[in-house]
Formats: C-alpha cells, sequence, structure tokens
C-alpha cells in the first residue's frame, strides 16, 4: 500500500478528474496523439476482436494477432536499438494469450461500469493474474505492455496503461520496479471504476458517437488521464513523439 500521502494525492486527482471530465477529453482531442499507424493499427485489431462474441474464437485468428502486433509496434511498445521497450516473438504472445485463455474467459462477459462495487476486488484480481501471465514485452515488468495487450482483447473491461500518463497521474512519477507492479494495479484498477460510474453518462455519449479514439469505455477514460496529465502535470519540453504513449 501506498504512503498516506501518495493515496491522498490519488484521490484527489481522481475527484479533480471526474470533476472536469468533459474538460480532459477536449485536451485530449486537441493533442491529437494518436494518428497514422497508431489509430489505423488499434481501430482495426478491434474491429477483428468485435468479430466474435467469445475471446477464445479471437484467441484463435492469426489476423488479431498481426494486428495487435502491429498495433503495440505503434504505440511505441517496439523499439529499434540497445532497450528494453521491445516485444517478444510472436510465437511467444500467441502462446501467453492460450496459456491465459480460461482466465480471460472467466471474466470476458465484464464490463468496468457494470461492475458491482462488490465485484471489483475481485476483478482486479483476476485481471491482475491474467497480466501477470502474458508474455508480451521482453522486460521483467508487466504492467504497460500486458496491459495494452488485453486491453485489446477486453476493451470494456481493461484500460490501456502507460508511465507517461497512467502512472504519473497516479503516482506523480514514471518509474515502476518490477515488484511494485502488482501493488500498483491493485490500487489504480479501483480508481478506474469510480471513475466509470461517476462519468458513466459522459462515457457513454463519447462511446455512442464512436469519434476519435473514443473507442471504448476504458479507452474514452485513458484518453481524460491523457488529458488531465497534458493540462496541469506538463512536461518542461514539448515531446509529441511515440514516448507520449509508452
Amino acid at each position: 500500500m501506498s504512503a498516506f500521502k501518495t493515496v491522498q494525492r490519488m484521490e484527489e486527482r481522481v475527484g479533480k478528474l471526474i470533476a472536469e471530465f468533459s474538460e480532459c477529453l477536449n485536451v485530449f482531442d486537441g493533442a491529437q496523439l494518436f494518428t497514422g499507424p497508431s489509430l489505423y493499427f488499434h481501430f482495426k485489431t478491434l474491429r477483428i476482436r468485435g468479430k466474435y462474441t467469445t475471446t477464445v474464437d479471437t484467441l484463435n485468428d492469426d489476423d488479431f494477432y498481426d494486428s495487435l502486433y502491429a498495433t503495440l509496434t505503434a504505440w511505441g511498445m517496439h523499439r529499434m536499438g540497445a532497450v528494453n521497450t521491445k516485444l517478444v516473438e510472436m510465437d511467444k504472445i500467441k502462446e501467453s494469450f492460450h496459456r491465459q485463455a480460461e482466465q480471460i474467459r472467466q471474466v470476458e462477459a465484464y464490463t468496468l461500469s457494470k461492475l458491482e462495487k462488490s465485484q471489483v476486488g475481485q476483478a482486479t484480481d483476476q485481471l491482475w493474474q491474467i497480466i501477470a501471465g502474458l508474455k508480451i514485452g521482453v522486460g521483467e515488468t508487466k504492467i504497460v505492455a500486458n496491459s495494452k495487450a488485453l486491453h485489446h482483447l477486453l476493451p470494456s473491461l481493461m484500460p490501456p496503461i502507460d508511465r507517461e500518463y497512467t502512472i504519473r497521474f497516479f503516482y506523480h512519477h514514471k518509474t515502476l520496479k518490477k515488484e511494485d507492479n502488482e501493488r500498483a494495479f491493485r490500487e489504480i484498477y479501483p480508481y478506474f471504476h469510480q471513475i466509470a460510474t461517476a462519468c458513466k453518462g459522459q462515457i457513454q455519449k463519447r462511446v455512442t458517437a464512436r469519434q476519435g479514439m473514443d473507442t471504448s469505455e476504458t479507452k474514452v477514460i485513458d484518453n481524460a488521464i491523457v488529458g488531465y496529465v497534458r493540462k496541469y502535470l506538463p512536461k518542461k519540453k514539448a515531446n509529441n513523439s511515440s514516448d507520449d504513449l509508452d
């Protein structure tokens, strides 16, 4: 559990995000961070996912993995050179998803905003077990690459998490040690649920309009967090590279 001051800051930021939800989304829209391949392959991957009523069927579609691989690359998850931001080989990604198939099946009917408060703890635990079991990136940390991959399979339940925006929004820094990943996920996921229920009407309006990156309720929440960080926690130097998506 984080220190009291950290938890207090989280709660204050979540409260402010909820109060200014629409404004934060407008900031995100104005930034136009997702263009070209990052937008195209995201849409394509979700279209393939939408063809199937069950995750098990999706997990047997090679086109889904091909599109997901391209999406994650476009989202900054694979870079050239001697860096840890790299995806593993495709066969390892497929194998790890298939190993988690039963656990994924158990949560596929869930929707973030429709979870009862009493269900959030169990859903958090189930999602973390899936995230921990996936093998997406070469690094030892799980929360970023794995959440982005799982988001494209469970877009109504699993928000994408990154360091530049999500982690900085909640923790005021971008660095997470390997041993901090589980604790961080268990702390922040219930806040996603709080935002989803408090802003349900605004989120559904956005999803129904299907404009830009408002592709699911969890992505709308992610978009609002990005807008909040850009508005209230700007970096000293402008950076519109793919680092913004990592």
